[in-house]
């Protein structure tokens, strides 16, 4: 599979004129959609309890061209792409690192969730992000080499809480997506009338280093094209290890839940999300 990826880069990158990269890719991943009925199952089952039984077999074929459209910016990304998006509520991120110096930036599998680090990047602020390791030592080395390198890389396994922490501390701002669970088995909730698990862990962390924690989403516009939104800063809470985790993540779920509502065509999870009966 790596060889036949770095193919399709190798074609897009050098023979796909950009103002054609998108449609193409869109196309191509339309018909991986009809041609692969496992994904395409998932895909709609992830849809149902979002938008409904009869409108989620609509929606699945565009989430899969707005998942290929993120990853034409991925591997063949525009110059200056961080510096051009639109922005709303920056301020609140200024507001709580000036605060607190620990902010941890959460936000979910939506429109380009990595394209956020570069943007803050591009603000001033130094970054650390988690990532989760695929099993293919091959196929995560190659992904890495097109992650921004001003990144500090912290994959999501053992001593993970402990590099996160040690981040913080040296003021670098944390970015997390909250939406899956890596390595843990989370906190069992409900969204959409359904239920599913969401990770505890950036909460674990929010909670152990005091850091105020900022939601924030990065959403397409149209190809090429983001603007990233930042919500009201989350300071530390108090109470229990688990009750101030469980209250963090319960505003975050609500939030989540909203933007899954208003862009389900641009949530990027292509795995089962939710608990079976």
């Amino acid at each position: 599979m790596l060889y036949l990826y770095k193919l399709i880069k190798f074609v897009f990158r050098h023979f796909i004129p950009e103002p054609l990269r998108y449609p193409l890719a869109r196309g191509v991943a339309t018909l991986v959609y009809y041609l692969n009925p496992k994904r395409r199952h998932i895909l709609i089952q992830n849809l149902i309890p979002i938008v409904g039984l009869d409108k989620a077999p609509r929606v699945a074929p565009k989430l899969m061209g707005s998942f290929s459209s993120t990853a034409v910016d991925f591997f063949c990304p525009r110059r200056h792409l961080a510096r051009g998006i639109r922005e709303e509520n920056w301020s609140v991120v200024d507001r709580a690192y000036r605060k607190s110096r620990k902010v941890i930036v959460v936000t979910a599998h939506l429109g380009n969730w990595e394209l956020g680090m570069s943007y803050l990047i591009s603000k001033g602020f130094s970054m650390a992000g988690v990532y989760a390791p695929y099993r293919e030592d091959e196929v995560v080395s190659w992904i890495m080499q097109h992650r921004n390198p001003d990144v500090e890389w912290i994959p999501a396994a053992r001593g993970a809480v402990q590099a996160c922490i040690h981040a913080l501390e040296r003021g670098r701002l944390l970015a997390m997506v909250a939406d899956v669970p890596f390595g843990e088995k989370g906190h069992r909730v409900r969204m959409h009338s359904s239920w599913t698990h969401l990770p505890l862990g950036p909460w674990a962390i929010a909670s152990r280093a005091r850091a105020t924690v900022v939601p924030g989403f990065v959403i397409r516009e149209r190809p090429g094209h983001y603007k990233i939104i930042f919500h009201d800063a989350i300071f530390p809470r108090e109470g229990s290890f688990r009750k101030q985790m469980e209250e963090t993540q319960e505003i975050f779920r609500k939030l989540l839940e909203q933007y899954l509502q208003k862009y389900p065509e641009q949530w990027g999870v292509l795995q089962p999300f939710w608990d079976q009966p």
